[in-house]
């Protein structure tokens, strides 16, 4: 398997989420080790990973140059979001959850 690049707890403790060189986002059970979830969809490295407060979402930045956000329960792509004219570094959810901020070798973060 591909290198890890990016991971995040989920906000309540049970499941590790993992981007990866391999274009996959993976949800791990944190007690058993085991993969429980993968999620497809970016077409180059997922460098950044973040979840919601309220843990239904995961929030994907890609060298793609998008941002994605998927269901945590169905591993469905939930948006597609454009903008950044380079590989997504970072991403980030507000307190309130209605918001997603990220951070881009573009040198701009949105």
């Amino acid at each position: 398997s591909d290198s890890a690049m990016a991971v995040v707890a989920t906000p309540d403790g049970k499941h590790i989420v993992s981007g990866s060189n391999d274009k996959t986002i993976k949800v791990w059970n944190l007690d058993t080790g085991n993969l429980e979830r993968s999620f497809e969809g970016h077409l180059s490295s997922v460098f950044a990973v973040a979840m919601n407060q309220d843990g239904k979402h995961i929030i994907s930045g890609s060298e793609d140059k998008t941002i994605k956000v998927w269901t945590l329960d169905t591993a469905k792509e939930e948006r597609g979001l454009e903008g950044h004219t380079s590989t997504v570094r970072a991403v980030a959810v507000t307190a309130e959850g209605k918001r997603i901020v990220s951070g881009s070798d573009d040198r701009t973060i949105r």
